[in-house]
């Protein structure tokens, strides 16, 4: 069992701050002390209340623990229909379901009816993946193993809720605060897993016969005695340009992986895919890295393959996501070495939705080093072989499904991450790609690297908040307690 640390808590208390639309100057300016019993804050020194977050000993505390908390008289009637409740996993065993989430204990005392702290640093930090007992044939943690597909709330930013209702306690306390307002942003991203080089013949007559793209079985053939570009090549453009048609700025992830089953083992250096890479890039597309199978829980191999992209895009700053979304909480420490600036690897293969119980990106805290990563999170929340062949949805219910997590990312200020491989302007999701990026039209890119700035200096700075006196902000005792939560890794 390893103790959650006083900056565990912390970094989590201003993950829930974020969500509640709080500033950092702002929340630097709060008083937060440990009490008896639990975390204790005054948001501003001349506030007539307090908010409470408790601390449960590690006998009451049951991480298959799921519980349903209301609002109580803190809502108004618009805000209480749009998140009618509030899911909290990983409660103490006497959890009360249908009791408010927040409850008010004398003058504007309000007192967290659960360990709120620990439930969020556990989802986002994906604490169930640690010890996880099912995988598919690939490795994965597949969202039918995982609480929120078991509890029917995978389709929910549980956390982004939470601080819907933090937001709603400071109100109540400090009236004249304007939380930041909410905007809706969206992340396009195209993985390259085969581009039609080397060529293959089985690939190529594919086309034809199971795709019904002769086309693309002429442009491969033809692509290997001159300079046509393959069909799965062409395709990047294509793909590129339904993105852009659309006011989107799309990413590019490219692969620098050897031939396998799982990988097409293409030379990233080669001549056309550099053409392709200027032809992007003049048009303002982004580039990244899409690291191959075999690099799952191999920093080595990972490093190396990051290094060959790295190289053939000119060795700048760049984010990705692993093949076939081979993850495990242990992969964000492995490309934090890789001086990665994002990862968007942390959505589930065979059903869209809220993996990390959140749609906002955030540097995520690695338990078992018990600290901040220096690498941003864009959590990925559908894609196309997910709606597609995965889910088995019809064109129609597929709209639905991405309207429903649009709306969820609209109201929290969130960002709206979707997939669509180059491979996917081919049956079966070809007639998919063009109707679901219309209905991201208008919406604002997310500048990952703004965010990705201001997130890393906060988490300088909480390092310095720690040092405060009590009565002037915040104050931590050493790390040497035991009597916070903890947590048992594998």
């Amino acid at each position: 069992m390893k103790p959650i640390s006083e900056l565990a808590l912390l970094y989590s208390l201003r993950e829930l701050s974020r969500r509640a639309g709080v500033s950092f100057d702002f929340f630097a300016q709060w008083n937060i002390w440990l009490g008896e019993d639990g975390l204790v804050v005054r948001p501003v020194p001349d506030a007539p209340g307090t908010i409470h977050f408790p601390f449960f000993s590690d006998s009451d505390w049951n991480r298959d623990r799921i519980v349903c908390k209301g609002w109580g008289s803190l809502a108004s009637r618009e805000v209480s229909e749009r998140i009618p409740s509030f899911i909290v996993p990983f409660c103490r065993q006497n959890s009360v379901n249908g009791e408010p989430l927040f409850m008010l204990h004398g003058p504007l005392e309000f007192r967290c009816t659960e360990d709120l702290l620990l439930s969020t640093l556990l989802t986002l930090s994906r604490f169930e993946e640690f010890d996880a007992k099912t995988t598919d044939l690939h490795g994965r943690f597949p969202a039918s193993a995982g609480i929120a597909a078991k509890y029917g709330f995978l389709n929910r930013p549980i956390v982004d809720e939470y601080g819907s209702a933090l937001q709603q306690v400071l109100l109540a306390i400090v009236p004249r605060w304007k939380p930041l307002p909410k905007t809706l942003r969206v992340k396009v991203s195209h993985d390259i897993d085969e581009i039609g080089i080397p060529f293959s013949f089985k690939s190529a007559v594919g086309h034809t016969l199971l795709r019904g793209t002769p086309v693309s079985t002429a442009r491969d053939l033809l692509s290997v005695i001159s300079e046509a570009e393959p069909g799965y090549l062409d395709a990047v453009r294509r793909v590129c340009q339904l993105s852009l048609d659309c006011g989107l700025r799309p990413t590019l992830y490219w692969q620098a992986a050897a031939t396998d089953p799982f990988d097409t083992g293409y030379d990233v250096g080669h001549p056309k895919i550099a053409r392709m890479m200027d032809w992007a890039s003049d048009r303002g597309v982004e580039h990244g890295v899409h690291p191959g199978y075999k690099t799952f829980r191999s920093r080595t191999l990972l490093q190396k393959e990051v290094q060959r992209v790295t190289t053939a895009l000119g060795n700048g700053e760049v984010g990705g996501r692993q093949h076939y979304l081979r993850w495990h909480p242990e992969t964000w420490a492995d490309w934090e070495s890789c001086r990665l600036a994002y990862d968007s690897s942390v959505g589930f293969v065979d059903q869209a939705g809220f993996r990390c119980g959140t749609s906002i990106p955030y540097l995520p805290w690695l338990l078992k080093s018990d600290r901040c990563a220096n690498l941003l999170e864009i959590p990925l929340l559908a894609s196309d072989g997910t709606l597609v062949q995965h889910m088995g949805l019809t064109l129609d219910r597929s709209k639905q499904v991405v309207q429903d997590l649009l709306e969820k990312c609209r109201q929290a200020g969130g960002v709206f991450t979707l997939l669509w491989h180059n491979t996917g302007l081919f049956p079966p999701c070809k007639d998919y790609c063009r109707p679901i990026l219309e209905m991201l039209r208008g919406a604002q890119d997310y500048d990952w690297k703004l965010e990705r700035d201001q997130l890393r200096r906060e988490r300088l700075t909480l390092l310095e908040l720690t040092g405060r006196l009590k009565g002037n902000g915040l104050t931590l005792p050493s790390r040497e307690r035991t009597d916070l939560p903890t947590v048992a890794l594998s």
